[in-house]
């Protein structure tokens, strides 16, 4: 199976195009529809390749749902900022804390993959 990388720029849409021996638009035709972020998604500031998702937050984390743009396609991650973690220590959590961590990661989760699974 061959797999081509999708153009990021102009510039290597042109580059590419010409090692093929292609007109740019032909090369357009031949990748099919550019990747686009999962519906919802924003562009995050001071980015041009990632994109979030609606936040969850508590008192002591806030989970980020991410789609990264590169030439490759998408890829999806889940973000996680803990309150009051700065190197060298870690942050500190009870078990009770844990839980819900847990329960908010799995719901992240669980669109997350509901979503690529509509996706194709």
């Amino acid at each position: 199976m061959n797999t081509t990388k999708y153009p990021v720029t102009v510039r290597d849409l042109a580059d590419m195009a010409e090692k093929l021996g292609m007109t740019a638009a032909e090369l357009l035709e031949l990748l099919g529809p550019i990747p686009m972020p999962p519906a919802g998604y924003t562009l995050a500031p001071k980015s041009d390749t990632r994109w979030i998702g609606p936040e969850t937050m508590s008192r002591r984390w806030i989970i980020t749902p991410a789609w990264t743009w590169n030439s490759n396609g998408g890829a999806r991650s889940i973000e996680v900022w803990m309150a009051d973690h700065e190197r060298p220590t870690y942050a500190n959590i009870t078990p009770a804390e844990a839980l819900q961590l847990a329960a908010d990661l799995t719901a992240v989760a669980s669109k997350i993959a509901a979503a690529e699974a509509t996706e194709g």
